[in-house]
């Protein structure tokens, strides 16, 4: 699939080294590959998984592509989030650059109040839309665009309310829903310096099946890392 008119019109993996500017990150085991290209004055990142291990290259890359293109589509137009340019093919999708700094490379006290205030709301307009991002507690995954703006990027460990196993779903989306809520909390705790008892109640505080979720969410992960990175 390629972009429509405008810039980017016509990529494909055959023609996009004349829009390369810099390849961000290069891929590997669990790893996508991310480059950064422009035309005709835009930007746009890259997520390749074609240089990726194996079984990630092979099998669950191309799931993973079809699913994040998946959820920017059911966010196109939200507020904080960046836009789908195009599924270039089965290993890679070409996403809008976000100029600004990520949330981790900023010092502790340095971002504002009001920063914060618009990244819930940021986070807030992704669930209305039925997605829960499942890693805001990975500050890099937040950045800060021109005039403060933040944005949320990075969906391929994102969860949907849509889809099967009814109660036991709509569960899960609640607990991950509240996990996004704790991250954003948590940032602003640490990075934003604005300590008070209440937030860090919320930002800290685990109760038992949020405590088992995540401990099967993370072996799951783990499990996949040593298995893709082979």
């Amino acid at each position: 699939m390629t972009a429509g008119r405008g810039a980017f019109a016509g990529l494909t993996r055959g023609n996009m080294q004349h829009a390369l500017c810099r390849r961000l990150r290069s891929g590997g085991g669990t790893r996508p590959e991310l480059a950064l290209l422009e035309d005709r004055g835009q930007r746009a990142v890259v997520k390749d998984y074609r240089a990726s291990g194996r079984l990630l290259r092979s099998l669950v890359g191309p799931w993973l592509i079809r699913r994040e293109a998946r959820i920017y589509r059911t966010l196109a137009g939200a507020p904080g989030v960046p836009r789908l340019i195009s599924v270039l093919d089965r290993h890679a999708l070409v996403v809008e650059h976000v100029e600004g700094r990520n949330c981790a490379e900023y010092a502790d006290g340095e971002l504002p109040p009001e920063f914060f205030l618009r990244l819930q709301r940021v986070v807030e307009g992704i669930h209305a839309r039925g997605v829960v991002h499942c890693d805001i507690k990975n500050r890099s995954n937040i950045l800060v665009a021109d005039g403060g703006r933040p944005y949320i990027v990075d969906f391929a460990s994102a969860f949907t309310r849509a889809g099967g196993f009814g109660p036991l779903r709509r569960f899960a989306f609640e607990r991950f829903r509240t996990d996004d809520l704790r991250a954003v909390v948590k940032a602003k705790l640490l990075v934003g310096q604005l300590w008070n008892e209440p937030d860090a109640h919320f930002a800290f505080r685990r109760g038992p099946a949020e405590r088992v979720i995540r401990a099967v969410r993370n072996a799951a992960r783990r499990a996949f890392k040593l298995i893709a990175g082979r």
